[in-house]
């Protein structure tokens, strides 16, 4: 298991620089062609929106799998060491509720966009740009229902700061 677990944060990581460094290539792609030839892609301001949603989602995983994520965790450094467990386990399974319930609302935008036949580029449908929502999210979810299963992280701060 761990095994599967560490190649899919390669996965991930790979995704997320090859991702960026297209982004980048295309945005400076656009700027000399308009700089040079007074004209630019068609479709490259489309596809770099994409790029964008499927750099914020993957940099989320990413955090998420780190522990790396937003969190308000003032009230969990003041509890004591039995309550901090608690806490930390209720902060993480409302966290994958609301993950997952946007899963599932993602799914039903891709399946609206799906419905509506709109193509982005070429004949690749708008839904397919999409599917990272819901996919996102999902693994977003069951991430910090592990988490909240497995309990605070050993670094987790046991005293309050002083």
């Amino acid at each position: 298991m761990a095994r599967w677990r560490r190649g899919l944060h390669v996965l991930e990581d790979a995704l997320l620089a090859l991702l960026l460094l297209a982004l980048v290539l295309l945005g400076s792609g656009q700027i000399l062609a308009r700089w040079w030839f007074e004209s630019g892609w068609v479709h490259g301001e489309a596809l770099a929106r994409v790029m964008v949603v499927w750099l914020a989602m993957l940099g989320a995983l990413a955090a998420t799998r780190s522990g790396k994520h937003l969190a308000i965790d003032a009230l969990p450094r003041i509890l004591p060491a039995g309550w901090r467990r608690v806490a930390f386990a209720l902060t993480e399974s409302f966290a994958a509720a609301v993950c997952l319930a946007l899963a599932w609302y993602g799914w039903s935008l891709v399946a609206l966009e799906r419905e509506d036949g709109r193509l982005l580029i070429g004949a690749v449908p708008v839904w397919c740009s999409m599917l990272v929502l819901p996919a996102g999210f999902g693994l977003m979810g069951l991430r910090f229902l592990a988490s909240a299963l497995a309990g605070p992280p050993p670094d987790a701060p046991v005293e309050p700061p002083a």
